[in-house]
C-alpha cells in the first residue's frame, strides 16, 4: 500500500479570504518504515505569467513572484515510523496577498503541501489547493459610493454622404461593487442621422488582465467577458431612447487589483455597443467598476427598499436584468398612443360633464343612437348673422355664466423606476414625455415617428377652449332664435 495524504479543513469549500486562518488536520498513512530527513507543512501562493512570440525568432516571456511562503515541521527524527500520523495545523493568510485568478499567460495559486523530504531520493509532496479572497470594502473610499457619466459621439457618413452625430452618455450610480449585485446604468441616446436607425444596444461586463513579464520587461493584455445582455429595441432616426436595464457581477469574480506592482494585474469595465447596422462599425463607451467584497451601504438601503416594496423573497431575482431592463422613449408604441387617445378624450367627456352640470337638459342632448335634431340644422338669425357672437338687444335670458374649465394636470416628464416591472403605460408611471407622433411615413418613404412633436397638456388644453367655444356658441344662437321668436309675436 502506497503512502496516502488527507487534508480535512475546517470548510467544505477551501475559500479562504486573506487574514484569516487556515484550521484542520493532516492524516498521514504509510505501510512501511521510511527513512526520512524531516516531514513538514508549507503554505504557498505565487504569481506567475509566460508566454512566446513566435517570428524569425521565438522570444520568450517570463515573470514570477512570490507572495506567501510558510513552513511548518512535523517530523525531524530519521526514521518515520509505519501506521497513521496525524497532524494538527493552524496557518495564517497574510493581509496584503492579491486574490487568486487565472488567465491564458498567467496566473495567482495557492497551495497547501505535506512534503515528506527523503535522503539520496525524491521527495513525496501532497498538495491541496485553495483559493484566497483579497478583502476591499468599498465603504472605506468615498470615491466608490460616486456616479459616473461618460458621453461620446460618432458619425456614421463622412464627405459626400455626410449625415448628422449619434450622441450617447452612460452613466452609473456607483463606482464600487460586490459579486452577487447588478450595476445599473442608464444609457441616453441622441440620433440625429436622418438615414440611419439603432438596432439595438449590448451591454456587457469585462474583465481586463494585465500580464507583466520581468525577462525580457513587456506586458501584456487579455479581455475577457463574464456577463452579457443584448435590448433589441431599436431608435430611429431624428429620435431620442433612453435605456435602462442591469449587469450581473457573477458570484465567481475576483475582486479589482489595486496594486500596480503585482504582475498580474485586474481590472473591470461597463461596455455597452450601438449597434447600428452590417455596414458599420459598433459605436461603444466604456466607464470601469471596481469590484470589492463588502458592498457600499447606500446599495444595501436600496436593496432592503425595493424587497418591502416588491415583497419578493429572492431580491436576487429582484434587481435581475428581466426586472431591471426598461425603456423610456420619444418614440410613441401603438400601446403608448391608444392610451394617450383615450386621456384626451376622457378629458373632454369630463369637461362636458363640467359645462352641462346644475343646467337643464337641453334638446340636442339625445342619446348617441338617436339621430340628431333638425333644430341644430337651422340657419343662423339676422341678428347673429350681423352682430356675431356678441349678444342682441333685444335678448333678455340672462347670460350664461362662465364655469370654471378642469385642467388637466398632466405630470412632466419622466422619472422612471428601473425596479418596476418595464411598461410604456403612461398611467404606470408619474412622469412621462410630452411628445407624439404617427405611425405613418412622408412621400420620401423616411419615418415620422418622431418628427410631429406636440406638447400633450397644450393641446389638452386647446381641446378644453375649443369645445368651451363651441358650447357658449351654441347657447347664444338659441337665445337669439329665442328672442326673433319674441320680437315677431
Amino acid at each position: 500500500m502506497p503512502t496516502s495524504c488527507t487534508f480535512q479543513l475546517d470548510r467544505l469549500n477551501p475559500v479562504y479570504n486573506s487574514g484569516e486562518y487556515i484550521k484542520g488536520r493532516i492524516l498521514l498513512k504509510t505501510d512501511k518504515v521510511k527513512r526520512v530527513n524531516a516531514v513538514y507543512v508549507s503554505l504557498e501562493g505565487e504569481a506567475k505569467v509566460q508566454w512566446s512570440i513566435s517570428g524569425k525568432e521565438t522570444a520568450n516571456y517570463f515573470g514570477h513572484q512570490q507572495y506567501l511562503h510558510s513552513r511548518a515541521s512535523v517530523f525531524d527524527n530519521t526514521e518515520f515510523s509505519a501506521g497513521t500520523h496525524i497532524y494538527v495545523l493552524t496557518l495564517r493568510i497574510p493581509q496584503d496577498c492579491p486574490s487568486s485568478c487565472a488567465g491564458p499567460y498567467g496566473y495567482i495559486a495557492y497551495h497547501m503541501s505535506l512534503v515528506i523530504d527523503k535522503p539520496r531520493s525524491f521527495n513525496e509532496v501532497f498538495r491541496q489547493p485553495i483559493t484566497v479572497v483579497q478583502t476591499l470594502d468599498l465603504n472605506l473610499n468615498p470615491d466608490y459610493a460616486l456616479s459616473l457619466k461618460e458621453e461620446n459621439m460618432k458619425f456614421l457618413c463622412r464627405w459626400p454622404c455626410s449625415s448628422g452625430p449619434l450622441n450617447f452618455s452612460l452613466s452609473l450610480p456607483y463606482v464600487g461593487y460586490t459579486p452577487g449585485q447588478y450595476i445599473k446604468f442608464q444609457l441616453e441616446l441622441d440620433n440625429q442621422s436622418p438615414h440611419y436607425d439603432v438596432w439595438a444596444i449590448e451591454a456587457s461586463l469585462k474583465q481586463h488582465f494585465v500580464f507583466l513579464a520581468r525577462k525580457p520587461l513587456k506586458r501584456n493584455y487579455h479581455s475577457k467577458t463574464l456577463y452579457k445582455m443584448v435590448i433589441e429595441e431599436r431608435t430611429l432616426r431624428l429620435s431620442k431612447r433612453l435605456y435602462e436595464a442591469c449587469v450581473y457581477v457573477p458570484t465567481n469574480t475576483p475582486r479589482s487589483t489595486l496594486n500596480l506592482n503585482y504582475i498580474v494585474f485586474l481590472h473591470y469595465s461597463l461596455q455597452v455597443k450601438l449597434k447600428t447596422g452590417c455596414f458599420h462599425y459598433d459605436a461603444d463607451i466604456s466607464l470601469p467598476v471596481i469590484i470589492g467584497t463588502t458592498p457600499i451601504r447606500e446599495f444595501l438601503v436600496e436593496q432592503r427598499a425595493l424587497e418591502s416594496q416588491t415583497n419578493v423573497v429572492d431580491c436576487s431575482r429582484a434587481w435581475g436584468a428581466e426586472v431591471c431592463r426598461g425603456l423610456i422613449t420619444t418614440q410613441p408604441t401603438l400601446r403608448l398612443q391608444q392610451e394617450l387617445n383615450n386621456l384626451l378624450n376622457y378629458t373632454i367627456i369630463t369637461h362636458r360633464e363640467d359645462m352641462n352640470h346644475g343646467q337643464q337638459p337641453r334638446k340636442s342632448d339625445k342619446k348617441n343612437d338617436e339621430p340628431p335634431s333638425y333644430d341644430s340644422c337651422l340657419p343662423p338669425s339676422f341678428s347673429f348673422a350681423t352682430l356675431g357672437s356678441h349678444d342682441t338687444l333685444d335678448s333678455t335670458e340672462p347670460k350664461l355664466k362662465e364655469t370654471k374649465r378642469s385642467s388637466v394636470h398632466l405630470p412632466p416628464f419622466p422619472s422612471y423606476n428601473t425596479f418596476s416591472n418595464p411598461s410604456d403605460s403612461l398611467l404606470d408611471v408619474t412622469t412621462y414625455q410630452g411628445s407624439y407622433g404617427s405611425l405613418c411615413t412622408d412621400h420620401t418613404g423616411r419615418s415620422l415617428d418622431t418628427l410631429d412633436v406636440l406638447n400633450v397638456r397644450g393641446d389638452a388644453e386647446d381641446n378644453e377652449e375649443h369645445i368651451y367655444a363651441m358650447e357658449t356658441t351654441q347657447v347664444q344662437i338659441e337665445n337669439n332664435d329665442e328672442a326673433v321668436t319674441n320680437s315677431t309675436s
